[in-house]
């Protein structure tokens, strides 16, 4: 026999090898992100039994805090309606083979060039507004006891939510009004529900610049109404008004019995570090008590004595419109930067405390925009209610601060020639329009638009209203005037003269005032004698030639033309009118004329030029 070897010997078969067995341990770590994710999924399909029985089941998440405390001044009407569905706690269906039509109720949009309302409209809103002062009122927490549960306390507060917001919708709809857009989510009013029931005094922080706009009448009577509990009004920023004009609302403020006092969150600390010297000169010229700017130790006294007296600690609420300086406030008294401070308004969104000492307990509460009558929202965005930079119509509130600060100081203030069309022609005469002041102010920056390289004048009207909210150029609300036994807020010349001492060389930016006394030393004019509102034309700056004794002022557009904004009424007086140099000189009647291309006459052309020739 042949032994033969194989050419492929059978694998081997596998063994398991010998060793000790794995022993699998259990995970003690209860706690995972996993874990997490199934519980939140299994809260999220749970089951919620209502008081009456009735069985609720919802899909939806769970938000954050920071997302529910969003502050929500403006909706659309498809949120709106969705939102008040939400509060009131109704299902609803919507069918392919309904129509539904939303319309938004009441006086929302107006319409005008520039935005604004005439003086006959603005006389008849504020006959308005005063008769119904006492329908606008703030959102009250229904009275609630430890026996009920959550779920209830909630659906309790939402439906009085509810009824509050119908009835300020019932109030602007049957009396053609216009409502500040206002807030409207009730877990930034619980906020203020907790500030007002915890503390013992309520500080409502007001502009200096329009302490009326920002204070709210009903908020003082909610506090009345939870006990012993006082009002206190803080005028902060009251550093940009002058003493005359501290003088008249200080008398305002005593007429109708407000317990005030004015503070200045931005300067306190400036203040305690001048010298000795420069504040025993500042008491010397203020020593009535009711005008002067309170230290930060004055305030943190005033607190303490204003509170009602009690054994336990002392509760201080800081509430007011966002960006009106509650957070600087905080950071003046407490002398370090515990509370962050941001130039968006309405950044501080959680009910916070402070521990200011072992006896004094600071609570702020979020910025709150309280329902209050309005002319039109520019009043908003001039005040630094409405952000800037969401800002979606830059025209009304342009418009609204063309009327407020003279045409010569914001061309002092920005180096710039302002053109204003005259009245025949469509413009003011008076004062610029808002496309006019942003037009000269894109122009001198460079800030111009892409494709046709028109004037970018969203981007301008950014600029010019921060520096208006920032103080930069300042506006005072004059106080109502007293006749008989009402109450007369000032019209716009009345408001225009009591700010007039604020438009001067003097309260200029110091760089600013530096080009304006060279630009006076290259024109030989006397620095004592300068006047601004009338010697400005004299200077040169941007785009402008300025007066002397031989021509007048000239002004030199850039971008040619195309760029100038002066009246057409002028342009036809230097085309059409100014044609005393030229001369006409007339060989034959116009209808007469013969043109060397006229196919009628062209072979007698052609024979006359010929025997031009043969006689040259």
């Amino acid at each position: 026999m042949d032994n033969k070897v194989p050419l492929h010997p059978e694998p081997k078969k596998f063994k398991v090898p010998k060793g000790p067995k794995p022993i699998h341990h259990k995970n003690k770590n209860l706690i995972g992100l996993g874990r997490t994710i199934a519980n939140q999924r299994s809260k999220e399909n749970a089951i919620q039994y209502l008081p009456d029985g009735e069985m609720r089941f919802t899909t939806d998440k769970k938000e954050a805090n920071w997302v529910k405390l969003r502050s929500v001044t403006q909706e659309n009407s498809l949120d709106e309606f969705l939102n008040t569905a939400q509060l009131a706690d109704t299902d609803f269906t919507a069918e392919k083979s309904n129509q539904v039509k939303i319309i938004k109720v009441g006086n929302t949009n107006i319409i005008n060039n520039s935005g604004l309302l005439s003086v006959d409209e603005m006389l008849a809103l504020r006959q308005k507004h005063m008769l119904f002062e006492n329908k606008l009122t703030i959102p009250r927490r229904p009275k609630w006891n430890k026996n009920q549960s959550s779920l209830e306390i909630n659906r309790q507060e939402n439906l009085s939510f509810l009824e509050w917001r119908r009835d300020l919708a019932n109030l602007t709809e049957n009396n053609d009004l216009l409502l500040t857009p206002f807030e409207r989510n009730i877990e930034v009013w619980k906020q203020l529900w907790r500030v007002v029931e915890k503390c013992d005094l309520i500080v409502q922080i007001v502009d200096a610049r329009n302490p009326l706009f920002f204070r709210s009448l009903d908020l003082e009577k909610y506090v009345k109404e939870l006990g012993d509990k006082n009002n206190l009004l803080l005028v902060n920023k009251a550093d940009l008004l002058t003493k005359q004009q501290r003088i008249a609302w200080a008398n305002y403020f005593k007429t109708i019995g407000i317990n005030y006092t004015f503070f200045s969150a931005a300067k306190a600390n400036e203040l305690l570090e001048k010298e000795e010297e420069e504040l025993e000169e500042e008491e010397e010229e203020e020593l009535d008590e009711s005008i002067r700017i309170l230290k930060i130790d004055e305030l943190e006294k005033l607190f303490i004595d204003a509170s009602p007296k009690t054994e336990e600690k002392l509760n201080i609420g800081l509430v007011g419109y966002p960006n009106v300086g509650k957070s600087s406030t905080i950071n003046a008294l407490v002398g370090s930067k515990k509370v962050s401070v941001s130039a968006t308004p309405g950044k501080t969104k959680h009910f916070q405390t402070i521990h200011l000492s072992p006896d004094v307990l600071l609570c702020d509460c979020p910025g709150l925009v309280f329902p209050n009558f309005a002319y039109t929202n520019a009043e908003l965005v001039c005040n630094g209610v409405l952000p800037i930079d969401q800002l979606r119509e830059h025209i009304p509130p342009v418009s609204l601060l063309c009327q407020r600060i003279p045409k010569y100081y914001l061309e002092a203030l920005y180096g710039i020639h302002i053109p204003i069309q005259k009245i025949e022609d469509g413009g003011n005469g008076e004062y610029p329009t808002a496309r006019e002041l942003l037009n000269a102010y894109a122009r001198a920056r460079g800030y111009m638009t892409q494709g046709f390289g028109s004037a970018d004048e969203s981007r301008a009207s950014r600029y010019i209203l921060k520096d208006y909210v920032n103080g930069k150029m300042v506006f005072i609300n004059s106080p109502p005037q007293q006749k008989g036994e009402e109450w007369e807020l000032p019209n716009l010349q009345q408001s225009r003269e009591f700010n007039k001492e604020l438009y001067t060389l003097n309260n200029l930016p110091a760089s600013r005032q530096e080009q304006i006394k060279a630009a006076m030393l290259h024109k030989n004019l006397k620095i004592d004698e300068f006047n601004l509102s009338k010697d400005l034309s004299k200077l040169n700056f941007s785009m402008h030639i300025g007066e002397t004794s031989d021509e007048k002022a000239n002004t030199k557009f850039y971008g040619g033309k195309n760029a100038e904004l002066e009246s057409a009424g002028d342009d036809l007086d230097k085309e059409f009118f100014n044609m005393n140099n030229i001369q006409g000189k007339i060989e034959s009647p116009f209808h007469k004329k013969i043109t060397l291309n006229s196919k009628k006459h062209n072979k007698k052309n052609k024979k006359a030029d010929k025997k031009k020739r043969v006689v040259n």
